[in-house]
């Protein structure tokens, strides 16, 4: 009798402490940050009615982590600083588990917009730019070196063209990585042409002069921007929020109304990004 007592307390001890190891592995309140190519007031009333939705039914909370820019938003995805992140697909590979990083983050979903994703090129209407190839020997402006829709997709399409933005074109970047800032220099003629995703031109339409704004050119459509998770997040609480971001109606995500027109989330596997993968490597982006 004593020896089975004995043993009762022992599983019962065990039991307990497994159960604290399990409640210290969830956290009182879990991280989001997107990243950052419109102004915070715009990414918070995108991702409010998201954020309140999947914490509703993931029955977790989530805080927004901003991001000054691509850099920081790589970096603090990387190092866990953000539990759960919507980013471009070239910004995921470099935050992303690999071989080389055992910890970073790992895919959850893909956007599924009505018109997909790709980059554009924009002029002013009178610009003297007429066609693709008047654009070498011009001022171009990017969001970012890293920005897949604002230069790397933009880049790959300008090479299969037979030249290089970078060496053939007066390239200048935003300091914050932000579309309507390109949109705004070429608005003000302090840029010729500009390089930014499908869907800002609607986001940004309450900027003055933005009626002035014409497409160019258009690059291919590629995977679209990814939701992600820290690879040290509890497996259940994973899963709880790819099940909760699966389920947001399409009616929700036309009010949240993120740039692309995303009217879905759908099942996305690391493998499946290999395409843009090339693109980088085309461009000479590491990761």
């Amino acid at each position: 009798m004593k020896k089975v007592l004995v043993m009762f307390f022992w599983l019962s001890l065990f039991l307990v402490v497994l159960g604290k190891i399990d409640i210290l592995s969830a956290k009182d309140k879990y991280t989001f940050a997107m990243l950052p190519q419109i102004t915070q007031s715009k990414v918070t009333a995108c991702w409010q009615p998201l954020l309140d939705y999947i914490q509703q039914n993931a029955g977790i909370t989530i805080e927004f982590v901003f991001p000054k820019n691509f850099e920081e938003h790589v970096k603090l995805c990387a190092e866990g600083k953000v539990d759960f992140a919507y980013s471009n697909p070239i910004t995921y590979i470099q935050m992303a588990v690999s071989g080389e990083r055992k910890t970073g983050h790992i895919v959850i979903a893909e956007a599924k917009s009505k018109n997909g994703f790709f980059g554009q090129f924009i002029i002013r209407k009178d610009s003297e730019i007429k066609k693709f190839e008047d654009i070498k020997g011009k001022k171009g402006m990017i969001v970012g070196w890293d920005s897949a829709g604002g230069y790397v997709f933009q880049q790959a399409y300008a090479i299969s063209k037979g030249f290089d933005l970078k060496k053939d074109c007066e390239l200048s970047v935003t300091e914050d990585n932000k579309q309507e800032k390109v949109i705004l220099n070429v608005i003000s003629k302090k840029a010729d042409f500009g390089c930014i995703r499908n869907g800002m031109l609607q986001k940004a339409i309450e900027l003055p002069g933005i009626s002035d704004i014409k497409v160019l050119a258009e690059t291919p459509k590629y995977p679209e921007w990814l939701f992600s998770h820290y690879s040290e997040l509890p497996k259940d609480i994973v899963e709880k929020v790819r099940k909760a971001l699966l389920s947001i109606p399409e009616d929700l995500l036309k009010k949240a109304a993120l740039p692309g027109e995303i009217i879905g989330f759908s099942t996305k596997k690391d493998k499946d990004l290999n395409a843009i993968r090339e693109v980088a490597k085309k461009v000479g982006i590491n990761y």
